[in-house]
């Protein structure tokens, strides 16, 4: 349902079109297309758009199609057409090195093909796999936001849209982070934030082409559901840190985590593993996290943490061990709770510690032993240890759930 610059060369009017440079880049997405014959108007585009170019602003001025293909391949875009004919004769040879080199696709397209064809068929292919991937949205939403009854009709209309019911699969909640800080910064209104939502989409979508894996996915507000076949754990992190690194470098100041769900192979449980990718994304903003990547097997006590009904008794249990640090900063306008936590965290290293909370390591050994006089414990004991880094995680924990 995604239409790729490989995928066009099927169509009609663009039998003899030819791919002469990025064939490894084929697997790009293609939003729309463009006709722009002029470099300076690459600075409207949105990522993802197909350039057609009969060269008539360029002509044969080498350097100038240099680098506008390196302008536009930094923008994300999926692809260039060029009419060769009286403008431009043939791709020179350092557009087709460069196309190469950064795995973006360059297409010659005879001059006697008019581009108003190539346009045409191309954006209907778009508009048709778009109203497909729309019911795929409404149809996997109500399967992960509504209580559904999985038939056999169900069952059939998934494997539609790609699923396989003899894969196992991972699920992929992308969370992205804070987009409202990022259009604040740059002055940008509701449509630019629609841009950006869209451009990371676009690049997710790319990224998952590389790595041939054909997802099922969903835009819901500021995150991005994948539906992925299973290739071991460390294929599966991989492909989340390419993803982070992408849109990172590509998206300046743009904070993305990623939390994966546990492996399921049957289509009833893609609702549990969505929800425990979540959960993975509440717990990496609990550590302050940025592009990070977690997985819902590895976040240990907070799996007990969120199946817990009765939040009162987890906010006894910290306040019963954390209270009198608690009253006592309160009191003094101290950080005592604070050196504890970072102490914790280092695991007990002075050094490091110290360096951590921007202090000398006698300043840190005698907020030590200040915590220890005020709550009566002895931070040498491993197990009150656990029970200072259990409620400290509760308290966190209940804070973000607005409990605590």
């Amino acid at each position: 349902m995604l239409t790729t610059c490989e995928s066009i060369l099927k169509l009609p009017y663009l039998e003899k079109m030819k791919v002469v440079a990025g064939e490894k880049g084929l697997n790009r997405i293609i939003r729309w297309v463009q006709v722009m014959e002029y470099p300076e108007y690459s600075k409207w585009l949105k990522g993802g758009e197909l350039i057609l170019i009969s060269g008539i602003g360029i002509k044969d001025n080498v350097n100038v199609l240099v680098d506008f293909v390196k302008d536009i391949n930094s923008r994300n875009l999926s692809g260039l057409v060029i009419n060769i004919g009286p403008y431009i004769k043939q791709t020179p040879k350092e557009v087709i090195e460069l196309g190469n080199a950064l795995d973006f696709p360059i297409f010659e397209l005879p001059f006697e093909v008019k581009f108003i064809d190539v346009s045409q068929s191309i954006c209907k292919t778009i508009f048709a796999n778009k109203l497909d991937q729309e019911s795929m949205d409404n149809f996997m939403k109500d399967i992960i936001f509504r209580d559904f009854t999985f038939s056999d009709d169900i069952l059939s209309r998934a494997m539609n849209y790609g699923y396989d019911p003899k894969k196992n699969y991972t699920s992929f909640v992308i969370g992205i982070e804070n987009i409202d800080d990022v259009v604040d910064n740059k002055n940008k209104d509701e449509e630019s934030i629609l841009s950006i939502k869209q451009y990371v989409e676009q690049i997710v979508m790319n990224v998952l082409s590389k790595w041939k894996k054909k997802s099922i996915y969903i835009m819901q507000y500021n995150s991005i559901i994948l539906m992925i076949p299973e290739s071991g754990k460390k294929t599966t992190d991989d492909i989340a840190k390419d993803i982070i690194d992408n849109i990172t470098s590509k998206e300046k100041g743009l904070n993305v985590n990623i939390g994966i769900g546990g492996t399921w192979n049957e289509l009833k449980d893609f609702k549990t593993s969505v929800n425990e990718a979540h959960r993975c994304l509440k717990v990496i903003k609990l550590n302050d996290g940025v592009n990070q990547v977690q997985r819902y097997d590895d976040i240990g006590i907070y799996k007990l943490f969120f199946e817990m009904d009765k939040p009162e008794r987890m906010k006894k249990f910290y306040l019963s061990t954390l209270g009198e640090l608690i009253n006592y900063d309160f009191k003094n306008s101290t950080e005592l709770l604070n050196t504890l936590e970072v102490y914790i965290k280092e695991s007990g290293n002075i050094n490091r510690a110290a360096e951590k909370l921007f202090i000398h390591r006698n300043t840190l050994k005698y907020r030590i032993k200040r915590i220890e006089e005020i709550s009566k414990c002895n931070l040498r004991d491993v197990n009150e240890l656990f029970n200072f880094d259990t409620a400290i995680k509760i308290k966190r924990f209940l804070l973000m759930e607005n409990i605590g």
